[in-house]
């Protein structure tokens, strides 16, 4: 492997994270495996271009499927859009590509939108303050 390839490498590994959707563990993996790389090939800090914002690798439905699945919910999905069923009254959508989900409040006279926010870890943490007050078994 050369110099070059091994700056490539490593701003990609910079980019797994879990605010882009991968696990604690793959994240941690991925910062010790960038180490290693800038070890091993003498390469600095500075020396490494900036990660973007976008995620560094494409996001899969089996993160979220998983996550959801933890909570009893099951994930209908199409394409770059998903969405799932919370309770009765609530509907959890997710942009695969963005890595935004919103959940949205069934109201009279249509819909309400609650919560909006980026990421599996963000939809984790709003599962467990509020997704243990509806019903896992439904008809």
């Amino acid at each position: 492997m050369r110099t070059e390839d091994a700056l490539r490498k490593i701003g990609l590994l910079r980019m797994v994270r879990t605010e882009n959707g991968a696990l604690a563990a793959e994240a941690d993996n991925a910062a010790r495996l960038a180490k290693a790389l800038m070890e091993r090939y003498a390469i600095k800090a500075e020396d490494v271009p900036a990660a973007s914002r976008l995620p560094a690798f494409r996001m899969t439905w089996i993160y979220w499927e998983e996550l959801l699945h933890e909570f009893g919910l099951q994930l209908r999905h199409f394409g770059h859009r998903g969405n799932a069923a919370i309770g009765v009254d609530k509907i959890v959508y997710i942009n695969l590509r963005t890595t935004l989900w919103w959940i949205e409040r069934k109201c009279a006279g249509g819909a309400q939108s609650d919560v909006r926010d980026w990421g599996v870890e963000s939809l984790r943490t709003y599962l467990n303050q509020h997704g243990r007050t509806f019903s896992l078994f439904r008809r």
